[in-house]
């Protein structure tokens, strides 16, 4: 539920977990670049592991970001590919049909998700330029099973849910699940939620799926992390974690919701892809604690923004529609696609409150004040595209993939009082890519892509918080290589250069354009199998961020853009003994590079480097696989600040231990 919550408030990077999916590798000299829509759907295997079996670092095919389960490992999430966010672009799909995402999956039907960006975007369908998150939703095996799961995370925070998995008949599958689950921040702030829904897969005939699925969560009394503001060019003094310091009735309660159907079918050289999706957000209360004008001995202005009955809802919906022929060594493919969105969102309507001076690091409960809230502002979003592409795999020597789409795009803004506001744009966007495979284990690759995408809405503490900012044009180029050395060894490394126009707070308090941005920067990601049971995912990312524009050329915007790290490492190890494969530990290190602090870049968040350390214990409760899952967090309990857009600041988590025990019977 967090994820669609930091979505819509201050935190504008929303962490909603990524996975990439589990592949069976051909031969190195017959694998290709580009995978075809069979071997794209294969990829949702990974939505059959059972929960005792589930291991994110196992799994994961490349270090750019996997998610299993409730753990997540990699260089990128959905919310950060290449320092942007795919998420707040909309660059989202179910199964490979676009979605329009307003609203966090719950585990109850999502198994995972894939990060498609660089070579395992190039055969996609018409790839973005800030990266594909492509969700699949839970499958079932030949056997039925029922899956429970219980324990405490971060925090000691309890949970408890219940997964099903049923084969109703050899054409008809049923996924079905129900959990509560405490969530508590790194001060203490804390919520319940309750998380259901189901996939229901039938297959009335041969190379026909129709998959209908509902996913739901309700969350309530969410306390809400304050965020700090300093008064000038340096970090808020240290305080203690895991304590509470806002006002507990500045809470959010509401739902998360997403349901909608697909449509497979394969026949002979054709595959048609028809899907059709709902997704709401819905913050019933909201509330967000601020501490501004804070001072070097913590001395502060408290405030709080107050709202209800906040809404996004969209739905969305493609047809797809893909034909391949074979002529001699090559492998045509030959695309047609036909988009829509309709985004309706009731927004605004905030009542801000200052609380008076106090510290950051006490707590100081005062009454809730009354609130007169005003009207909320509608934004209305309609956007259908078409688009044509095509593929060709030469074998022995590469491929090549070309797509167009022609997009048009509508919003209108109609605000309180004021005359409505619209501003549209009809681009014609494309994508090209091309491979060379002629020698055995190597592929290299280079690709360039136009997008135009969302980008996202304004932060809580913006003059225009919470507003959806209008859709922009975007590009990437890019090129690398992919080198197979061994069976169980692959190394993927690659260069980039994103750009797009870049979001920031402006002297009136205003979250808009200030610039562009460019991220230019290299990519690599080792993952290997040196011996029997070990397991080695290894990625750093060497990005270069800049901001351009007049404001730079002024001074009075920094070249650094706001919060984005130039450097990321990366290391997962897990290691299983053969000789007692009962029993395996994992080693988990996270190191990121100096970030700018304020938007002048007078003030820098230094480097840190995080380490996790866990263990699991597989056996059994009479016929019944279990594991029992522990894991130490921030293993140092290493202490360092994130700040969000604005500038304004929050502390990362402190050390912190989870348990669980997962059986399927």
């Amino acid at each position: 539920m967090r994820n669609a919550v930091l979505l819509a408030s201050a935190l504008l990077l929303a962490p909603l977990r990524p996975a990439v999916a589990q592949e069976g590798d051909p031969p190195a000299s017959e694998e290709p670049v580009a995978a075809t829509a069979q071997e794209r759907d294969a990829g949702a295997n990974i939505a059959l592991v059972n929960r005792s079996e589930e291991n994110v670092i196992t799994q994961a095919s490349d270090a750019f970001g996997t998610s299993v389960g409730d753990e997540t490992i990699g260089l990128y999430s959905g919310g950060n590919v290449r320092g942007f966010s795919a998420f707040a672009a909309q660059n989202v799909r179910i199964e490979g049909l676009y979605f329009d995402s307003q609203a966090a999956f719950s585990d109850a039907v999502r198994a995972g998700s894939t990060i498609q960006v660089g070579i395992s975007a190039l055969g996609y369908p018409f790839p973005a330029p800030t990266g594909i998150v492509d969700f699949a939703l839970r499958r079932v095996g030949e056997k039925p099973v029922v899956s429970a799961r219980t324990g405490f995370g971060d925090f000691f925070a309890p949970f408890a849910t219940v997964d099903a998995a049923l084969p109703l008949s050899a054409s008809l599958d049923l996924n079905i699940g129900a959990g509560v689950e405490e969530f508590v921040y790194p001060d203490a702030a804390n919520f319940w939620f309750v998380r259901y829904g189901g996939v229901a897969r039938w297959r009335p005939a041969e190379g026909v799926e129709l998959t209908g699925f509902f996913s739901r969560y309700d969350y309530f009394d969410e306390e809400t992390t304050p965020v700090i503001f300093t008064a000038g060019a340096f970090l808020p003094r240290r305080i203690a974690r895991n304590r509470f310091y806002g006002q507990d009735w500045a809470d959010w309660a509401g739902h998360s919701q997403n349901f909608g159907g697909m449509a497979k079918v394969a026949r002979g050289p054709w595959r048609i892809g028809l899907g059709l999706f709902s997704s709401r957000f819905t913050i019933d209360q909201f509330g967000a604690n601020f501490f501004a004008s804070t001072q070097t001995d913590g001395s502060t202005e408290r405030q709080v923004l107050l709202g209800r009955d906040q809404v996004s809802q969209s739905y969305s919906g493609e047809l797809l529609v893909e034909r391949e022929f074979t002529e001699g060594p090559r492998r045509h493919r030959v695309l047609a696609s036909a988009r829509f969105r309709r985004v309706d969102d009731d927004l605004g309507g905030f009542a801000f409150r200052s609380l008076g001076p106090g510290m950051i690091d006490v707590a100081d409960p005062v009454p809730e004040p009354e609130i007169t809230f005003g009207a909320l502002t509608r934004d209305e979003i309609r956007q259908e595209t078409g688009a044509l592409g095509y593929g060709m795999q030469w074998q022995g020597l590469g491929e090549i993939n070309l797509g167009v789409q022609k997009t048009r795009y509508r919003k209108e803004v109609r605000a309180p009082g004021l005359a409505p506001t619209a501003n549209a744009d009809s681009p014609i966007l494309w994508n090209a890519s091309a491979a060379i495979t002629a020698i055995d284990g190597i592929a290299l690759y280079a690709a360039t892509t136009r997008g135009l995408e969302e980008s996202g809405t304004a932060p809580s503490f913006a003059a225009n918080a919470n507003l959806t900012l209008p859709a922009l044009r975007t590009r990437q180029v890019e090129a690398g290589v992919r080198w197979t050395l061994a069976e169980d060894v692959k190394l993927i490394a690659g260069l980039f250069d994103v750009r797009r126009p870049y979001f920031e707070l402006d002297s009136d308090n205003v979250f808009r354009v200030l610039g562009d941005v460019k991220h230019q920067g290299a990519e690599i990601s080792l993952t290997a199998r040196p011996v029997a049971g070990l397991n080695l995912v290894a990625g750093a990312v060497l990005m270069r961020p800049r901001v351009t524009g007049a404001a730079v050329e002024q001074g009075r915007l920094g070249e650094r853009p706001l919060g984005r790290v130039g450097t990321t490492l990366d290391l997962r190890v897990d290691y299983q003994p053969p000789a007692f494969d009962a029993l395996s530990v994992d080693l988990g290190i996270n190191y990121t590079g100096a970030r700018a602090a304020r938007i002048d870049n007078s003030l820098f968040i230094p480097e840190r480097a995080i380490i996790d350390l866990g263990t699991r214990y597989r056996f059994k409760l009479g016929r019944t696989p279990a594991v029992l899952r522990a894991q130490i967090a921030n293993l140092t309990n290493t202490f360092g600040w994130n700040v969000t857009g604005g500038g304004g600041f929050q502390f990362i988590p402190s050390r912190r231990f989870n348990l669980s025990l997962s059986a399927d019977f």
